[in-house]
């Protein structure tokens, strides 16, 4: 078939016009497309807890350093990194924070805390990273008053969004949303379905450092 000049200059436009819309086309396709994913660097995981840099803390001078029992006097809080390689894969997250505090020995803190001070005393973690209610993070409140119930406390964790409030020497079992049993800092009044998630430690090479064996209990609010 012959092929006439006006013909093939149709042809050529018309392939020129599809060129442009697919050029134009990439871009908004690049746009629909998910984030890439980041990947955390294995080199900086660590499962030891190591305090976070705050000025005007107790632990101001030893930012970056291992936590160590020595450390902490009776009702002590430090603010903890964690990065374990476990939580990228269960949890998504590269490195999280938790609060590391040194509480009267109880009933259920077995298996969960470092023994201190003859057994008298033990250091816990607890997962002030999120609130099991909408996702808030709870803070050590060494006293003050409920507006809830209009009580007086003492040395409780309380969500400042919606004021529940968690009491760090009463361990005990619940159970998540999800039907999962999770041994947390007991609920004593607020709207969160269920207490704050304790994350269980361990003694190593005289530093502390975080457990993976219940990163389940942690599975709320986005991760995992």
């Amino acid at each position: 078939m012959d092929i006439t000049r006006r013909g093939f200059l149709k042809g050529a436009i018309g392939l020129a016009g599809a060129g442009m819309t697919g050029a134009l086309t990439v871009p908004a396709l690049k746009s629909l497309l998910p984030p890439p994913v980041t990947r955390c660097n294995e080199d900086n995981a660590h499962e030891t807890l190591t305090y976070k840099s705050e000025s005007g803390k107790w632990y101001e001078n030893k930012g970056g350093k291992v936590a160590k029992k020595e450390d902490f006097k009776l009702w002590d809080v430090a603010i903890v990194n964690w990065g374990p390689k476990e939580l990228e894969e269960e949890l998504g997250s590269c490195e999280i924070q938790l609060a590391l505090v040194k509480v009267p020995t109880e009933a259920g803190m077995e298996n969960l805390g470092v023994s201190d001070d003859g057994g008298n005393s033990t250091m816990m973690a607890y997962h002030t990273y999120k609130c099991p209610h909408l996702c808030c993070k709870p803070v050590f409140t060494p006293e003050g008053t409920s507006t809830i119930s209009g009580g007086d406390y003492s040395n409780m964790f309380l969500c400042p969004c919606h004021l529940s409030l968690f009491d760090p020497v009463s361990v005990i079992k619940n159970i998540d949303e999800q039907g999962r049993e999770v041994m947390a800092a007991e609920l004593l009044e607020g709207p969160a379905p269920y207490g704050l998630p304790v994350v269980p430690i361990a003694e190593k090479d005289g530093g502390l450092i975080g457990l993976t064996t219940h990163l389940d209990w942690l599975k709320y609010c986005g991760q995992g």
